[in-house]
């Protein structure tokens, strides 16, 4: 049983991206966050399994490919599992983002097995393609949250969701996207981008098919509507379309933009530095932690109002939002704060403020503890068969 004196062991899995992954990610990152808060919050948490369930694309093929595989690799991990000490057993599993493009084939089960709460984090549903295209993943995940004796949120949209899908909404505990402020590396000494005097952009993003990509493309489109006000970009990112996003800037002139490919976090501090306001339209973004890190190093934000933005920045606090498509709004934003240093100094302190204050891991610690805490002492290992 455990103990006062023992750290309760919790059983981490991540189905779309582990958080060993050698890419580098949103979600690989907020896996590490996860991680990072249950060590802190008292609990000895541990990669069960890197095992990847994610498909791109729809097709029935590969899903019974990935199902097959996560049925495989959740039998290794049972057998890995029983083969350990009891003081060695998981008290609980623990599965960050679970949705229908990456269903968790292990934890429900594992979990039952051996009589520890199954806890899920980000569940969620894509919003790419039909409902038809991916009935077969959402159905594995609504069964499996059913089963979740917490399922922790980071925004509405998820747990507005959930609300439809689960038969016990009471296991819905609402949290909030963060950040570990303590994690950043001091800024790494680069000749400056530019030298022209103008106000500098920055934006952050993978350039792959899809959202990302049509992120750099929103902003290609809003900035071309206020091309003639002086202002420099700095395109941090790579990916399969950087030829797209590089073409759908073309139009802005030589001297005012550099694409810098994949930056690490010391070269990303020092572009954050030089720069003056951070720009990413946030199409169908769930979380946004890019937002979170601008805002750290004092750049008011303009972005589009969709999904999970708003809870990474406040409208006319620390930024600025406007409509979802809309082109001309979001460069009228981005023209407002480039003729402004005055609101931009004020949005940028406010920015700092509001991360350090309500989206650092401190407040996450707490709202974790209170919602795992009370499904350990004296349940798990009582519950075991």
């Amino acid at each position: 049983m455990t103990t006062a004196t023992t750290r309760p062991r919790i059983a981490f899995y991540a189905p779309l991206k582990p958080p060993d992954h050698p890419i580098p990610s949103g979600d690989r990152t907020y896996g590490r966050l996860f991680l990072s808060v249950l060590k802190k919050a008292g609990y000895d948490p541990f990669l069960a399994s890197s095992y990847i369930s994610y498909q791109r694309r729809p097709s029935a093929e590969l899903f019974a490919e990935r199902r097959d595989g996560g049925i495989a690799e959740r039998d290794r991990v049972l057998r890995a599992l029983d083969g350990m000490s009891e003081a060695e057993r998981p008290d609980m599993w623990f599965t960050y983002h679970p949705y229908c493009k990456a269903p968790d084939w292990l934890g429900p089960q594992i979990a039952e097995h051996l009589a520890i709460p199954y806890v899920t984090a980000e569940a969620c549903r894509t919003s790419q393609n039909t409902l038809v295209d991916w009935a077969d993943g959402r159905d594995a995940v609504a069964e499996a949250l059913a089963k979740a004796e917490v399922n922790l949120c980071m925004n509405k949209t998820a747990s507005d969701y959930l609300e439809t899908i689960l038969p016990d909404t009471g296991t819905i505990a609402p949290i909030f996207p963060f950040m570990d402020i303590n994690a950043y590396e001091p800024a790494k000494a680069v000749p400056p981008y530019f030298d022209n005097g103008n106000p500098t952009i920055i934006t952050i993003g993978m350039m792959r098919p899809g959202k990302k990509t049509e992120c750099h493309l929103a902003l290609a489109a809003s900035l071309r509507t206020i091309v003639d006000t002086p202002w420099n970009l700095i395109v941090v990112g790579d990916g399969r379309d950087r030829q797209l996003v590089e073409e759908a800037f073309s139009f802005v002139p030589e001297d005012r933009i550099r694409f810098t490919g994949t930056l690490d976090a010391a070269a990303i501090a020092a572009a954050f530095e030089q720069s003056d306001l951070f720009a990413w339209a946030g199409i169908a973004e769930p979380i946004g932690l890019v937002y979170l890190e601008a805002q750290l190093f004092g750049l008011p934000v303009a972005a589009q109002r969709s999904m999970g933005v708003p809870n990474v920045m406040v409208d006319g606090e620390t930024g600025l939002l406007t409509p979802e498509g809309d082109a001309e709004a979001y460069g009228a934003a981005i023209k407002r704060l480039l003729g402004d240093k005055q609101l931009r100094q004020e949005m940028g302190r406010n920015a700092t403020r509001f991360v350090t204050e309500q989206r650092s891991m401190e407040p996450i610690i707490k709202l974790v503890k209170e919602a795992l805490d009370p499904l350990l002492p004296g349940k798990a290992r009582d519950r075991r068969p």
